[in-house]
């Protein structure tokens, strides 16, 4: 049931970014390789598993002709995409191509894709950055279109929650506001040599340079992120789930913090084991989750998680119950039995 508990955390990684720390040793959530479980394998890939999207616009998530206020989540028809490439000793990248996962199946439809980011509202927009510029996603084929007349060698995509706004990091790590379907590209000269980048939910724009130190570029300017640890080691940005609006999780030598629009931040209860850290993360559909390791992406299905924790609560809890009824009838039949 512990197992059960901290896996469940796992896959709500974005909750737990958002949610205040706590003091007590017991409620941290340490990750260890017992979390990757073979039932939950997706699929099994021959080459690192460096980037993954789920989309929560209309593409997974349809109109529930049954209440015009709901949307409901297609669990095993998840569209997913993801980027394979094998990663060298010094930290670089050799392309082994983009994939879309559907119904179960992977299709390669980018040889040199690098990175995919979707809307966040209610179309089916997603784009790929590639070797040699953006692409959209098109449903009905099940390919990747060119989109718009950009050539340059693109290594990351972000994308804002609607309309067209698409920011891509090139390879001589320079970052550009892409805009008008594609044809207009402005180069943000205040994001200096980014090494990642990620878009919340109110359009701001998260990314750490050389120094490892992360920044946050709003509709102020640029500013550091503040109240952080000296880093040493590796660090990670991640694409924060719906319900978290202004605020990106953060992973500082295998420790997870949530940076904040204001250049504030905060750690989580929550950090990884030596070794056990995703290669990818897709935590945006919050009940649905993806994440890479190993060469193999899991799917964590959080609902059914806790259905089947509660589940084992109560056939526990009746169990126990069972085992006390049939003890107090036996004592009260030979209670009887001795009184006659």
């Amino acid at each position: 049931m512990k197992l059960l508990t901290c896996f469940t955390a796992f896959a709500l990684v974005g909750l737990l970014a958002a949610a205040p720390t706590s003091n007590e040793e017991d409620d941290k959530v340490v990750v260890t390789k017992e979390f990757y479980i073979e039932d939950f394998v997706k699929y099994k890939a021959e080459h690192d598993i460096v980037n993954l999207l789920a989309p929560i616009n209309s593409l997974n998530f349809e109109e529930d002709d049954s209440s015009s206020s709901e949307s409901k989540e297609k669990d095993s028809d998840m569209i997913v995409f993801f980027v394979e490439a094998d990663v060298q000793p010094d930290g670089s990248r050799v392309d082994q191509g983009l994939y879309v996962l559907k119904e179960g199946v992977a299709k390669k439809i980018l040889n040199n894709g690098r990175d995919a980011a979707a809307s966040g509202d209610d179309s089916k927009l997603v784009f790929f950055g590639a070797k040699d510029g953006l692409y959209v996603y098109n449903p009905t084929t099940n390919a990747a279109d060119k989109y718009g007349p950009i050539t340059d060698s693109i290594i990351a995509i972000a994308k804002e929650k609607d309309g067209d706004v698409i920011y891509i990091l090139t390879e001589d790590r320079q970052v550009y506001k892409v805009t008008d379907n594609g044809e207009k590209k402005e180069l943000l000269d205040d994001v200096v040599k980014a090494n990642q980048i990620v878009v919340d939910y109110e359009n701001n724009l998260f990314f750490y340079s050389d120094d490892k130190k992360p920044y946050v570029r709003t509709d102020d300017g640029v500013k550091k992120v503040e109240g952080l640890p000296e880093i040493t080691g590796g660090v990670v940005l991640i694409r924060p789930p719906f319900f978290l609006d202004n605020g990106a999780p953060f992973i500082i030598d295998n420790k997870v913090y949530v940076l904040y629009p204001n250049g504030s931040s905060e750690v989580t209860d929550f950090e990884f084991t030596p070794n056990t850290m995703p290669t990818a993360f897709a935590p945006e559909a919050a009940l649905l989750q993806y994440y890479a390791y190993d060469k193999k992406i899991y799917e964590y299905n959080v609902l059914a998680l806790i259905v089947s924790s509660l589940l084992e609560d109560l056939g526990n809890y009746l169990n126990k119950q069972a085992v006390e009824i049939r003890s107090l009838s036996k004592n009260s039949k030979l209670k009887r039995k001795t009184q006659a």
